[in-house]
This record gives C-alpha cells, structure tokens and sequence, in this order.
C-alpha cells in the first residue's frame, strides 16, 4: 500500500465524519449570509465583493483553525488507541507512508471545506454584484489554504505525539486557545503578557515591536497579515498599530513600508512557512520513535 493508497483509505473514511459535514454547511452558510447582506452596501460592485472577502479572511482567521484541527487530531491518535495502526504498519507500508497519506488526505478534507466556502460565497456575489475580482478572490483562496494547512501539520503532529484520544482533544484545545484565542480577546493577550514582562518583572522600557515581534509568531496573525498582501491598499488591516507613527495608525497606504521588516506584511511568509514545516517535522520524528505496541 502506497502513500496515495493510505490518503485514499483515510480520505474515504474521514469524509464520513458528520461533524465535518456539519462544519464545511456551517461555513457555506456563514458565505452566503456575509454575501447576502453586503448587496447593500455603497460603492461599486468589484469593491463590494472585495470588501466581502476580506470580511470571509477575519471569519475564517477564527473559524479555520477549529475545522482543520477537528480534521485532523485524531488522524493518528485515533488509529494508535484503535489498533487501526498496526493494521496499516502490518502491510508494505512504511511509518512515513502512513504520516505523509494522513497529511495529504486530511490537507485535502480541510481544502474541500474552503473550497466549499468559497463557491457559497462566489456564486451569491455573482447574484447580488455580477462581479469577479479574480485576483482577491483567487489571493485570498490561496493564503486561506495555506493557513489551513498550517493548522493541519500541528494538529498532525499533535496526533503523532498522543498516544490516545483524549491525549489528541486536549492538544487540539490548548492549541486554539495558544494560538488563536490568546490573539483574539485583548483581555491577558500575548501581547500584553510580553509587555508586562518586559516593563515589570524585567524594569525595562515600553518596547511596542518587541510585543509585536512576539505575537506575530501566531499563524492567526500571520494570515491576516498574509491577506493584506492580495487586497488592494486602501483594504488593507494595520495589525500592528502601535508600533506605527501616530500619522500612519490609520492609514492603511504606505503604512506597511513604515513598519520594521520582522513585522511587515511579507514577513507572514516566513510566519507560515515555520509552522507548516516545523510541527511535521517534529510530528515525523515522534511517529518514528513511538513505540506503537
């Protein structure tokens, strides 16, 4: 059994999952309502559309993370606590075939789910704006997929080091609330941990692009940022306000440029390349040395 066969096999019996189900109508839903009622707002037709897909990025910043790890926690986890890995290990298969066929299979359940979303709320902007802005539609596609997989290789990894199920939810739990929670509500948020740190317990001076630097580690603010480099300029999202000029705050032109290059939009890049490889990497190596008896 090859790679493409293992991806095959889990892909088939992963799709029966009726939570995923639930989640990719919830998310096609989510588009065609946001799609909806942005047939009243002002402005031309292509801007209309733009702005309704920059909304989808701020809903799908929040709401990806927990598909992509419900996908795929239990992807090894499941079969370890199962017995279903010794099944797959007792044919030809190699412990990299079977990581790599459940990276691939879950990778493509989570795109699905996007590309769900994203026919839902293309087809209502046809009806309601007539309008296709190829380039922030297929831009924003493209980030979306690769912030998706992001969350896919931790959660795959996550479920390479759990040796059962319960193990794998609170791993898929405690890295939404890292991750993404932590970076949503201002209330104890990185940020502000970092600053009190630095100004308190360490006596230093406030250091705005040190607090910065140390929340953009999240893939959750990675990809906002990675969006900003598909929008036009006067959509875009100053993520990082306070280490700007005061004249630039809320400016969203010339406002990146203005920024220090570990804090511009590009270096999301770089943000998201770390989190894709990295987790599987580590993920790979633990798989390898379980003991899987």
């Amino acid at each position: 059994m090859s790679t493409v066969t293992v991806a095959k096999k889990d892909f088939k019996a992963a799709r029966r999952s009726k939570l995923l189900w639930a989640a990719a109508v919830v998310l096609g839903l989510i588009a065609a309502f946001v799609g909806y009622v942005s047939g009243g707002a002002p402005g031309p037709d292509a801007e209309q559309v733009r702005a309704l897909f920059r909304v989808l990025t701020m809903l799908l910043a929040v709401l990806l993370p927990i598909v992509a790890l419900v996908a795929s926690y239990l992807a090894i986890a499941g079969e370890r606590e199962g017995g279903g890995i010794k099944f797959l290990l007792s044919l030809p298969n190699t412990r990299r075939s079977v990581f790599v066929g459940k990276l691939l299979s879950r990778n493509g359940i989570v795109a699905g789910g996007v590309a769900f979303m994203y026919v839902a709320a293309v087809s209502t902007a046809l009806a309601r704006h007539g309008a296709f802005p190829a380039a922030v539609i297929f831009g924003t596609l493209l980030v979306t997929l690769v912030y998706g997989s992001t969350f896919v290789s931790i959660a795959l990894a996550m479920s390479s080091a759990a040796a059962s199920r319960s193990r794998a939810i609170a791993g898929a739990f405690g890295t939404y609330f890292v991750l993404v929670i932590l970076y949503v509500f201002p209330v104890a948020s990185v940020g502000d941990i970092a600053r009190w740190l630095h100004t308190t317990l360490l006596g230093a001076d406030a250091n705005p692009d040190l607090y910065n630097a140390v929340q953009y580690t999240s893939p959750y603010l990675a990809y906002r940022k990675a969006v900003n480099l598909v929008m036009p300029t006067e959509m875009r999202q100053n993520v990082f306000r306070s280490s700007l000029p005061e004249d630039l705050r809320f400016e969203p032109a010339g406002a990146n440029d203005a920024l220090p290059v570990y804090l511009q939009d590009q270096f999301s890049l770089v943000v998201l390349a770390f989190w894709l490889v990295v987790p599987l990497l580590v993920g790979y190596l633990l798989f390898e040395r379980a003991d899987l008896e």
